[in-house]
């Protein structure tokens, strides 16, 4: 068996569902695969079983965490009715918060993208808003622009302070509360119209939500995930 030191790092993901041939499936979007495989680390797929043994068992054995992107989470689990263009046909949703819930009582590295970074905020008591007033200025994979607003793991992971902007893309209709942050979350990132961007958990551990999607980006995408892999490593080697 290898040690420690000579294999890379697991990095667990979850997984989307949906109907493929009336049959339900699980799948994931192979960027987030790629990059993950890019940073020297193994992506390890979670299915959506909500069974706690099987959940704590999988992380038993992971050394990092990613909660991928999807469609809108239903807003009755942080207390509010859905809106008119909140889109329910989410598929097993609540095993994501049973698996965010228990990734998060670990003393694991964690990367959300997108629904990834709205679920970091739910599952710390948080809450979204549910459909931007612009919200066509944020869908469909355009590109705009966002500022480093604090220093943490994310101006880390760009290799940028705060004040410095980049270009992200951009495929969402909703957006962490910055008036109903979860408890510690601290926004590290806004774009070009005040919207939440960046959040992060303060502490030795990376714990990132980014609300655009890195594993479609050649410029910012490396360093994030060889972020959360240098930071799966530290844990290895119990740093």
């Amino acid at each position: 068996m290898a040690n420690a030191d000579s294999r890379p790092p697991r990095i667990l993901l979850n997984m989307a569902v949906d109907v493929l041939n009336k049959r339900e499936i699980e799948y994931l979007n192979s960027e987030y695969a790629w990059r993950v495989s890019a940073a020297g680390a193994a992506p390890v797929l979670c299915p959506s079983i909500e069974r706690p043994g099987l959940i704590e068992s999988l992380l038993d054995v992971a050394d990092g965490v990613l909660w991928i992107g999807g469609r809108d989470y239903d807003p009755r689990c942080y207390g509010e009715e859905p809106h008119p263009e909140t889109n329910m046909t989410r598929m097993r949703p609540n095993f994501d918060l049973v698996f965010a819930r228990a990734a998060l009582r670990r003393e694991l590295p964690i990367l959300g993208i997108c629904a990834g970074c709205q679920l970091l905020n739910i599952v710390t008591g948080g809450k979204l808003i549910q459909h931007l007033d612009n919200a066509e200025a944020h869908r469909g994979g355009t590109t705009h622009e966002a500022t480093v607003t604090a220093t943490g793991f994310f101006s880390r992971a760009l290799g940028a302070g705060p004040g410095s902007r980049v270009t992200v893309n951009s495929y969402h209709h909703q957006a962490v509360d910055p008036a109903n942050l979860g408890t510690g979350i601290r926004v590290t990132g806004v774009a070009f119209d005040g919207s939440v961007e960046a959040v992060e958990l303060p502490g030795e551990r990376m714990v990132l939500g980014v609300q655009f999607h890195p594993e479609r980006m050649d410029d910012l995408g490396p360093g994030i995930f060889s972020l959360l892999a240098a930071e799966a490593r530290k844990g290895m080697r119990g740093e």
